[in-house]
């Protein structure tokens, strides 16, 4: 009876020993088995594909925003162009950027002949991707209320 409560009292372990020997000399063998140092570049001889023109590295450049302030002139960057040398900055914005994109704004009783002057010198300068920002009016209320889009 004396030997039944005694093994009742000793419970199962498990011997871990074993276990980090094993682990130990895994870690020793993959340690001794890698080289631990950096790759040089002309170790691995590998030949790069070509191209007839590569794409810019950098970002696009932010779109141009011209104000329309009086028939015939335009403000880019608070500074007023005449429109023929409004043309000559685009040209020369373009040649940086062949996708540079222009904003055109304008009051909305602005004549359609000013804002077609300047389409026109977007058009000689090359820059197709133009855009014209509006707003949206809001449905229910009152008419004057605008909302930004």
């Amino acid at each position: 009876m004396l030997s039944d409560r005694h093994q009742a009292d000793e419970l199962p372990h498990i011997n871990m020993t074993p276990m980090v020997d094993v682990v130990l000399c895994l870690l020793v063998f993959f340690m001794a088995a890698t080289r631990l140092y950096d790759w040089d570049e002309d170790e691995f001889v590998v030949s790069v594909p070509q191209v007839a023109e590569a794409g810019p590295l950098t970002a696009a450049p932010d779109d141009l925003t011209l104000t329309i302030v009086r028939p015939g002139q335009v403000s880019l960057n608070d500074t007023v162009y005449e429109l023929t040398a409004l043309t000559d900055v685009l040209k020369q914005a373009r040649s940086q950027y062949a996708d540079q994109g222009v904003v055109i704004r304008g009051d909305a009783t602005l004549n359609y002949q000013d804002l077609a002057d300047v389409l026109s010198a977007c058009d000689a300068a090359g820059i197709h991707n133009v855009r014209l920002p509006v707003h949206q009016r809001e449905q229910g209320g009152g008419g004057a209320t605008l909302k930004v889009q």
